[in-house]
C-alpha cells in the first residue's frame, strides 16, 4: 500500500464508489440508503465498497450510498448531523456511540430481529452485551476486536530481546522499551507514547483493580490513578522509551499511515486487533506479531485483564422507513458466504460469529490467522467487557497527554482536568 494514501484519499475512493452506481439505477431506485461509517484502512474500504456494491446488483432498485472514513472524522460527522436531523439511514457504533445514541433515541431497538433473521448465538457475547442498552439490542456487532501491542519482530531481532511472557508488568514494558530504543539507533524508539489511548488506559486501571469506567456510567478509578498513568508516559519519554512530545504529536491515532511503527521508527505501538492486518500490509520489511498489554504491576497481583469485544458495529436510524432491507444487508454481509467473503476475507477485520470466523481462517490468509489466534488466546481468561464512557474520550485524553508531555500540565492538574470534563459529560 501506498504509503502517501491519507483520509483524504480514503475520502475520494469512497465518493468516486458513489458516483460509480449505475445512473439508471439511481434515478429509478426505490430505496435509496446512506451507509456511513469508519474503516481501518484503505484494504478493509475496498472490500466493504465490493461486498455493497455486489448486494446491490443482485438486489434490483436497491441504492447503497457509502459515507465512509476514519473514525475521528466519522464521530465528528455523525454528530453534526444528527444534531441537524439528517443522521445516515444505517452506521457504524463502537460501544461509546450505541450507548449514547441509544439513550438518545437516535438508534432503533434491532432485538425483534435476533434470532431470525440474525442469529447471534454465536457471536462473542461482550461485543452483543456492549451493544445492548437497557435490555434492547440497537446494534449488530460486525466484528471481534481486542486490545494488543502490534510489534516489529526485527527490531526485537535486532535488540536481541525476546518476545516477553504474555503475563508481565508495566515496569517491564517500561525496561524494554528503553532497550528497544537504545539497541535501535538514533530517531527510534521502543515503544510509541500511548497515553492518550483510552484502551491501554483502562488496563492501567484494571492492574490496579479499577476501570476507566463502571457498568452504571460513573468514573471508575481515582485521581491519582490517573495522574500516574500519565505520569508513567512522562518518565518513559524522558528516559527515551517513547518519543519526545513534537514527534509523538505527529501521529494521528486513528490513522495507522502515521503510526511511526509503520514507518520502521518505532518498534511497539498500542493498538486494536482490526488495525493490525492494514499495518501489516504497509510494513513489507519485517513480520508482526501480536503481544498482550501489561496484566498487573511488579509485586502485585497478575490477572489478564484484556477483553474481547466489537469495535464496529451496524446501528440503524430510528427514524429511517427501510429498516428490513437495512437488517437484510446485514444479514448479507454477516452470514451470506458470497457476501461474508468480499467483506471479510483479508480485510482484518474478525468476524463477530466464531462460525464465520472459523470460515475465515479456513482459507489460509496468515494475517487473518495470527489475528484469529489472539482473539482466540485472549478469550481462553477473558476479563469483563469494556463499559462505555464518553463519546470523544480520545481526544480529551490526547489533549491531557500532550499538555503534560510540551510541560504546559502537571500530571495531576491533568488528571483533575480530565475528569471534570468526563463528569460534565456523563451528565449531560
Amino acid at each position: 500500500m501506498n504509503l502517501n494514501r491519507t483520509r483524504r484519499q480514503i475520502l475520494k475512493v469512497t465518493a468516486l464508489a458513489a458516483l460509480a452506481a449505475p445512473a439508471l439505477v439511481r434515478a429509478q431506485t426505490a430505496q435509496r440508503i446512506r451507509y456511513a461509517g469508519f474503516v481501518q484502512s484503505e484494504g478493509e474500504l475496498k472490500q466493504l465498497l465490493a461486498a455493497l456494491n455486489r448486494y446491490k446488483a443482485i438486489n434490483p432498485g436497491v441504492d447503497i450510498v457509502p459515507e465512509f472514513t476514519n473514525f475521528s472524522s466519522f464521530i465528528d460527522k455523525l454528530a453534526t448531523e444528527t444534531s441537524g436531523g439528517n443522521a445516515p439511514d444505517m452506521f457504524s457504533c463502537n460501544v461509546d456511540i450505541v450507548d449514547e445514541y441509544a439513550r438518545r433515541g437516535v438508534l432503533r431497538p434491532l432485538t425483534s430481529y435476533t434470532p431470525n433473521p440474525i442469529d447471534l448465538s454465536d457471536y462473542v457475547q461482550g461485543a452483543v452485551k456492549a451493544a445492548t442498552v437497557n435490555g434492547q439490542l440497537f446494534a449488530f456487532p460486525n466484528d471481534a476486536i481486542g486490545p494488543a501491542l502490534v510489534c516489529r519482530a526485527d527490531s526485537f531481532k535486532k535488540a536481541g530481546v525476546a518476545q516477553p511472557n504474555q503475563m508481565w508488568t508495566w515496569e517491564q514494558l517500561a525496561k524494554i522499551s528503553v532497550d528497544l530504543t537504545k539497541a535501535n539507533g538514533p530517531r527510534f524508539w521502543g515503544m510509541e507514547d500511548s497515553g492518550s489511548n483510552y484502551i491501554p488506559c483502562d488496563l492501567f486501571m484494571r492492574g490496579m483493580g479499577k476501570t476507566l469506567f463502571t457498568p452504571d456510567r460513573k468514573i471508575g478509578f481515582q485521581s491519582a490513578d490517573l495522574a500516574e498513568w500519565f505520569a508513567y508516559w512522562d518518565r518513559l519519554r524522558k528516559s527515551g522509551g517513547v518519543p519526545p512530545a513534537d514527534i509523538q504529536a505527529s501521529v494521528n491515532g486513528s490513522d495507522i499511515t502515521t503510526f511511526l511503527v509503520t514507518h520502521g521508527r518505532a518498534a511497539m505501538t498500542a493498538a486494536l486487533t482490526d488495525k493490525f492486518a492494514g499495518i501489516q500490509t504497509m510494513v513489507t520489511n519485517s513480520e508482526l506479531f501480536l503481544q498482550m498489554l501489561p496484566n498487573g504491576f511488579d509485586g502485585g497481583t497478575m490477572k489478564q485483564n484484556h477483553y474481547v469485544y466489537a469495535g464496529n458495529s451496524t446501528g440503524l436510524s430510528a427514524k429511517s422507513p427501510h429498516v428490513d432491507r437495512m437488517v437484510d444487508v446485514v444479514r448479507y454481509l454477516h452470514r451470506d458466504h458470497e457476501g461474508v467473503k468480499l467483506r471479510y476475507l483479508g480485510s482484518g477485520m474478525i468476524p463477530c460469529s466464531k462460525a464465520t470466523r472459523d470460515m475465515l481462517v479456513a482459507t489460509g490468509n496468515p494475517v487473518d490467522a495470527k489475528i484469529v489466534a489472539y482473539i482466540g488466546l485472549l478469550q481462553q481468561q477473558e476479563a469483563a467487557p469494556r463499559s462505555p464512557g464518553v463519546v470523544g474520550m480520545s481526544n480529551m485524553l490526547r489533549r491531557m497527554n500532550e499538555a503534560v508531555a510540551f510541560g504546559r500540565l502537571k500530571p495531576q492538574d491533568a488528571a483533575a482536568q480530565f475528569i471534570e470534563e468526563a463528569e460534565k459529560r456523563l451528565k449531560a
